[in-house]
């Protein structure tokens, strides 16, 4: 049996990129179905994710303490790279299809200040829904009323928010950073 140096040479080059592609590769495509996934209380309907969304970026109104309201207690980039991420980021990433998806949507609920937050409707249609949210934000140094829709998709036993939209960004706000890549999270956003 003869080897050939085309397939030696193949081999290596396999091997030393491997390293590389296999963690891009997780990063892009999202967890593979939920069939041995199991099931969790704060996914079990839309309306439970997204209230889990909601208090967990919601860090009081305008009554709190400044402080307490402009901090962030989970970090952006650790949720937007999927490393080095606490407990709290972890079980916030969880209600997302992926871990950019929680990133990005929580930098723009976190620099709006969202509080408030309530459902309206919501509409379930198999594996997918859209849950309707009226909340609060701020707008200059007012707090002004803010409607969106949280569109969210099934899989396995749980539901997981795909997409965050609102009157004047209805094609969303994570679509809207995928089309800019490269430009300030906060250039998407809407505060009306």
């Amino acid at each position: 049996m003869k080897i050939r140096l085309s397939w030696i040479i193949l081999a290596l080059v396999l091997l030393l990129i491997a390293p590389i592609l296999v963690p891009r590769l997780r990063f892009w495509i999202p967890a593979s179905s939920g069939a041995s996934e199991q099931a969790r209380a704060e996914q079990s309907t839309p309306e439970a994710t997204v209230k889990a969304v909601f208090q967990t970026t919601d860090q009081g109104g305008p009554y709190e303490s400044p402080h307490n309201v402009t901090i962030d207690r989970l970090e952006y980039g650790d949720m937007l790279r999927g490393t080095d991420m606490t407990g709290e980021e972890q079980e916030f990433a969880a209600l997302f299809w992926d871990n950019r998806r929680s990133a990005i949507i929580y930098a723009i609920l976190r620099h709006a200040l969202t509080t408030s937050a309530r459902i309206t409707a919501s509409d379930i249609k198999g594996d997918s829904a859209v849950v309707s949210v009226a909340a609060r934000v701020i707008q200059g140094s007012d707090w002004v009323d803010y409607t969106c829709t949280v569109e969210l998709k099934k899989r396995g036993p749980n539901w997981y928010v795909y997409e965050l939209r609102s009157p004047r960004i209805p094609g969303g706000f994570y679509h809207g950073y995928e089309l800019r890549q490269g430009v300030s999270v906060t250039a998407t956003e809407d505060h009306s």
